[in-house]
């Protein structure tokens, strides 16, 4: 009887230490999301040395390219507005990712 109280007892503890932590990351990261949102920065027209990104949201964002090799210093666009980065010789932008 006693084995079968304390198995429970070790079984509803764990579910609550490891819902309670999956929480409070899912809290945070909404927090972070609404200041970050993915989907804010695209990669607009870009050329030799150069590439702009959009902001499409209604707040300012830092926000680079993803290219081969080492991704460019994050920029900051303000609401609605574009932004231009400059590019190593030869970079080809994938996509505008928000920093």
């Amino acid at each position: 009887m006693m084995t079968g109280l304390r198995t429970a007892f070790v079984a509803a503890m764990a579910a609550a230490l490891f819902s309670a932590p999956a929480a409070m990351t899912t809290a945070v990261a909404d927090d972070d999301e609404a200041k970050k949102e993915p989907g804010c920065a695209k990669l607009g027209a870009s050329g030799d040395g150069w590439a702009d990104i959009h902001n499409v949201c209604n707040y300012t964002i830092s926000a680079s390219v993803e290219v081969d090799g080492f991704d460019p210093s994050c920029i900051q666009i303000g609401p609605g507005g574009v932004g231009r980065i400059g590019l190593d010789p030869g970079d080809v932008p994938y996509y505008a990712y928000v920093c």
